[in-house]
């Protein structure tokens, strides 16, 4: 048999691509300034423009828009803990998120039985593999932003260990992390 020709070296691969929002997700829209009829509109995202840094997303009428991250809620699927007073009945269940406060830090979840109730962002626990942007971090100010997949909950220390990239993990609190 002929003798096998050297291999080329391999070119050193690329970074992986950054944690973007899941493609087909269900986002609502918030803090559009230049569109700010649009806010509160339900769309779904059909892609991610890596070099503007925005998201394709797609509106109920058909329309499709540029959106920066900050400017999109998911809609996702939540279990509540650790609920006080009147929604303590609530806790270990779970809703949908519909919105969010940035100041105050709280969600609007919609239950299952159709009541819609406030909770802090210290009390919604977001699924396993769900993508989240990390905010209001003090000591590491240069995550703020980025997104984050949920690896899994800490019970204990109510903290949720997060993926930003290949290499790099964090325990964040709860209310560190926004849908």
């Amino acid at each position: 048999s002929a003798p096998s020709a050297p291999s080329a070296p391999s070119a050193p691969s690329a970074p992986p691509p950054p944690l973007t929002l899941p493609l087909n997700g269900y986002v609502k829209l918030r803090a559009l300034r230049n569109a700010a009829e649009r806010n509160g509109q339900i769309g779904v995202v059909e892609d991610f423009n890596e070099e503007k840094g925005r998201y394709m997303v797609k509106l109920r009428g058909g329309a499709l828009l540029a959106l920066k991250p900050e400017n999109l809620l998911q809609m996702l699927q939540v279990k509540l803990i650790d609920l006080e007073g009147e929604y303590a009945q609530y806790n270990g269940k779970s809703g949908t998120i519909f919105d969010f406060d940035d100041e105050s830090e709280m969600y609007g979840v919609e239950m299952e039985d159709a009541e819609a109730i406030p909770a802090a962002a210290a009390n919604v626990l977001l699924p396993v593999g769900a993508r989240a942007r990390v905010r209001g971090l003090q000591g590491a100010p240069q995550y703020n932003g980025c997104i984050a997949e949920v690896l899994e909950h800490d019970g204990e220390s109510g903290r949720c260990l997060v993926r930003l990239d290949a290499d790099k993990q964090l325990r964040l609190r709860r209310q560190n992390l926004s849908a």
